[in-house]
């Protein structure tokens, strides 16, 4: 007898299969990170084509069976067309997926990270923030959120709250003495990119991109924050590549 599974769900990965159906990595709020397939849903016209598609938000109903999911309905919440009027959004919110499809976990109730996954699509789609600093927010707190989050109450080293440097490999804050004395590259931080880091890593999810920093400042916690990510995940991502070949024309 087939279970059924009623959850609202983020579609992060969608792969053609056979016979017009789809194949589906959904990011649900009840069960983590999903696959299921939508059978038929490349056909013209199909039922479940306007809920599954990438990027879409919608109100699924999964029946399983033998340990494998099939999309029963999907009814759209939210589809995010609006990333298509930005490529370089577009290629973020692609980024973004990838990042949630490997840190996320499978069968695993993770309603923050979906939360969070959401709250940086509007961020990208609405463009109220530079496209940057939604991508710093999401790298950030979605590692802190899965229990990666680095340790910035002060110098790792002395306790002094005037921290000059952040460490990658320690996950920390030093101290323009401490930093001094580690032989690990270090990022040097101003008091503005380190009270971004703390907001970023402890505000409420609905204050979570209520901040700015000048040109400057927003180049190195971006450029922190990625490089963070890829050192905890111990990934590359093409998506990322494309979207620095975008922004940076490299």
């Amino acid at each position: 007898m087939n279970e059924k599974l009623e959850t609202p769900g983020l579609v992060i990965r969608e792969k053609p299969a056979k016979e017009a159906n789809s194949l589906l990595t959904i990011l649900t709020a009840t069960q983590g990170v999903v696959l299921a397939t939508a059978y038929g849903a490349r056909k013209p016209g199909a039922t479940l084509s306007s809920g599954t598609k990438l990027f879409n938000y919608s109100n699924f109903t999964l029946l399983e069976s033998r340990g494998r999911y099939k999309v029963d309905s999907a009814q759209p919440i939210e589809t995010f067309f609006g990333l298509s009027h930005s490529i370089e959004a577009l290629t973020a919110a692609s980024y973004f997926a990838e990042v949630l499809y490997d840190v996320c976990v499978t069968g695993q109730s993770d309603t923050q990270a979906l939360r969070l996954a959401l709250n940086s699509l509007f961020g990208l789609m609405q463009d109220k923030k530079p496209i940057a600093l939604v991508k710093a927010v999401f790298e950030m707190r979605l590692l802190s959120d899965a229990g990666f989050a680095p340790e910035l109450d002060g110098c790792a080293e002395c306790g002094a709250q005037e921290s000059a440097y952040f460490s990658i490999p320690d996950a920390c804050l030093y101290c323009a003495s401490c930093g001094g004395k580690i032989p690990d590259p270090l990022f040097a931080v101003s008091p503005g990119v380190t009270q971004a880091l703390r907001h970023i890593v402890s505000a409420p999810m609905e204050k979570l991109f209520s901040f700015a920093l000048g040109d400057e400042s927003l180049s190195i916690l971006s450029a922190l924050c990625e490089r963070y990510l890829l050192a905890q995940t111990g990934r590359s991502y093409e998506t990322l590549s494309m979207y620095h070949s975008l922004v940076d024309g490299v």
